[in-house]
């Protein structure tokens, strides 16, 4: 698996030219604090403004003109407001025209406003598109979000494809200018779910507020609302409440379920690892304000085996390597199992992957123990693939073949589901490659088909995973081995 930088930019977004992209800091952050009141204290409010300076849009004839901006929203955030300003300077017979705004969570907004087809084997992600018609000097328009997805969030705008007209020297040309600003409200003391129950309230006009944590290798969270009760404190058997986890993006990212007559659990599969998730409790019953108890429950599946405390044998093993391994500091591996064989107790494999730095633009992620994985019918093997915030400018390519040269598989297959934030672990004909939160990559391979390329361009800033299993045909297991 390979992270290109700039030169895959063009090929996957069809460009032939650099890449100019500007990122802005923020030049105003104001707080302002309000209050909310609930059940057992008071949930502070605190606003956050942030402006970005000013940029000359330009017509859209490549993935240069546009004009990039980041924006961040903190993790404790409950409402995000964007105000969008057009100002249009002087010129000479403007017209009309349109500004097309994108936002996408994570990573930089994918798009392709001229209609060109992108290479076989491309995934995007959703994006959220947007209009702002100039029809005076000046024109604005606001989005809202409510419990957004924190991290960065990315705004590209441009103007409308180039024409090829040429504009005539000396005569003032139409110019545009984008200004973007940022308003958001963070809840600071958000109480935390456990397995012990908490006593909330929530009415129309108040949910309830919470959040709750996921460690590493948990296979299910589970969310749970009951006692409801309302009046005179007497329990009524009424539930009018919905339960939502997750966060909002262009991506998805929401589950909601509505409680009946004595409550409502909502559960995820494969929920994002080592991260908060985000629990809304809102009642639609008008004029009623609900008590209830919530509490959060976490399964750990599957672990892979230790390693143990002694980490020189990778070390060595890279070193004896040379080559791609001679410069250990441009270089890290996730450690997983040493050997290739398997134990009893295993229930999953993680593959230790070498993540490397082969220059500014281009991180290389391949396994330590060599290009050969063993994928077995018992157990899912994964191996994972960090992505931070530096290398996420360019196309995430995966390139995976089958070995049929020392496997009998005959009309078995290898199913194989590239995720970020969880591997998916339960990989089988019926259940879809997704996990708890987002969608994924899912694709097979067999003896017909025994390669396959993914190219993600723009990946997500996370941590990505490969689950890889061999199901076996149930008419002839015989065939089936790793």
């Amino acid at each position: 698996m390979r992270r290109d930088g700039l030169e895959e930019n063009k090929r996957v977004l069809v460009e032939k030219n650099n890449m100019d992209i500007h990122l802005l800091t923020s030049l105003l952050v104001l707080s302002f604090i309000a209050t909310a009141f609930g059940e057992g204290g008071d949930l502070t409010l605190v606003q956050e403004l942030s402006s970005k300076p000013a940029q000359k849009l330009s017509r859209y004839g490549w993935y240069g003109n546009v004009r990039l901006t980041v924006f961040h929203v903190p993790d404790d955030t409950v409402a995000a407001r964007w105000l969008f300003t057009v100002t249009r300077g002087n010129g000479f017979n403007c017209g009309t025209h349109n500004v097309s705004m994108y936002l996408r969570w994570g990573s930089p907004p994918v798009i392709d406003p001229v209609g060109r087809v992108f290479p076989n084997n491309t995934v995007t992600s959703p994006v959220l598109s947007l209009n702002l018609s100039m029809t005076s000097s000046q024109s604005n328009t606001t989005f809202n979000l409510s419990n957004p997805a924190p991290g960065d969030w990315y705004l590209a705008a441009h103007l409308p494809r180039d024409d090829g007209r040429i504009e005539h020297k000396g005569f003032p040309s139409c110019s545009y200018f984008f200004q973007p600003q940022l308003s958001v409200r963070r809840a600071v003391d958000t109480p935390i779910l456990q397995a012990t129950p908490l006593t909330q309230t929530a009415s129309p006009n108040r949910p309830a507020l919470l959040r709750v944590f996921v460690p590493e290798f948990v296979s299910s969270l589970s969310v749970s609302v009951s006692g409801c009760t309302w009046g005179e404190g007497l329990v009524n058997g009424d539930c009018s409440l919905s339960l939502t986890l997750g966060s909002s993006s262009p991506q998805g990212g929401l589950v909601r379920v509505n409680c009946s007559l004595i409550g409502c659990s909502a559960v995820l599969l494969a929920p994002p690892w080592n991260t908060w998730i985000r629990v809304i409790v809102d009642s639609y019953h008008s004029n009623r304000t609900t008590a209830f108890s919530v509490s959060a429950n976490y399964t750990v599946g599957c672990k892979p085996q230790s390693v143990g405390l002694s980490g020189d044998d990778y070390l060595n093993r890279l070193r004896g390597n040379g080559g791609t391994a001679s410069s250990p500091g441009n270089s890290s591996a996730v450690a997983g199992r040493r050997s290739d064989a398997l134990s009893s107790s295993e229930c999953v494999r993680l593959v230790p992957v070498l993540r490397e730095e082969l220059d500014v633009l281009s991180v290389r992620f391949s396994p330590v123990n060599g290009p050969n994985v063993t994928v077995t019918h018992t157990l899912p093997t994964f191996l994972t693939f960090p992505l931070n915030t530096q290398t996420t400018g360019g196309t995430l390519n995966l390139d995976i073949t089958l070995n049929t040269t020392n496997a009998t598989l005959g009309s078995s297959r290898v199913m194989a589901c590239l995720s970020s934030w969880a591997p998916v672990l339960t990989l089988n004909y019926s259940h879809p490659c997704h996990t708890g939160l987002s969608s994924a990559v899912g694709f097979s391979l067999n003896v017909s088909v025994p390669g396959s390329i993914v190219r993600l361009p723009f990946p997500q800033a996370a941590t990505w995973y490969l689950t890889l299993q061999l199901f076996c045909n149930r008419y002839h297991p015989h065939h089936c081995c790793m």
